[in-house]
């Protein structure tokens, strides 16, 4: 075969190839996210963005964004009703509550729920030019619940958590302290301590 028929053969090779599958040099599209249940997560440099990856974490069931939203020294301390309320099992369902319980507790939620809406409003605002602040949240909590005990309900759960937060020496900040208090006025929703007891091992 002469040179120039094997140049012609390549040539329509390729042309062949071109038309076929569109330019071997256009840029492939972008991956999209990948499965497991990713979620947003910024850099946590002030407390609104605590608020934030923790709103994100929950929804959207991501126990590591939702653990690195609190301190390794973190308690939760429940509304003190709540626990009188929770009888003989109160001190059990409720003491020394720290990070690896509430990372738990999220766990078993996530498991049985098959949708969570969170949100927040703020009623009081923190001073972030210290180390150390805190900041005051009405929250509602919506679960629908695909197994477990309300399988096939809708409950909303309300309070309001005062957050005290520590800023790291990285300059992010985490929350150390969740003091969990009963909304004013008449008990019509369980607080969110109510649903970690129920759910603490």
């Amino acid at each position: 075969m002469s040179w120039q028929r094997i140049t012609a053969a390549a040539i329509l090779v390729t042309l062949s190839l071109l038309l076929q599958g569109g330019c071997i040099f256009e840029p492939r599209e972008a991956d999209g996210p990948p499965d497991g249940g990713q979620t947003d997560w910024e850099t946590p440099i002030n407390t609104d963005i605590v608020l934030r990856n923790l709103k994100a974490a929950f929804e959207g069931e991501n126990i590591t964004n939702y653990r690195n939203c609190f301190t390794e020294d973190y308690r939760f301390h429940v509304d003190p009703q709540d626990s009188l309320d929770a009888g003989e099992e109160g001190e059990d369902r409720y003491a020394n509550f720290t990070r690896d319980d509430e990372e738990q507790v999220a766990s078993a939620i996530f498991a049985d729920a098959s949708s969570s809406t969170v949100t927040f409003t703020t009623l009081l605002e923190p001073d972030e030019t210290q180390t150390e602040t805190y900041r005051e949240e009405a929250y509602e909590l919506t679960i629908v619940w695909g197994s477990g005990a309300h399988v096939d309900e809708e409950i909303t759960y309300k309070g309001v958590a005062r957050l005290h937060m520590r800023r790291g020496v990285t300059g992010r900040w985490a929350i150390f302290r969740w003091v969990d208090r009963r909304p004013p006025g008449p008990l019509i929703h369980d607080t969110w301590g109510v649903l970690r007891g129920d759910y603490r091992s």
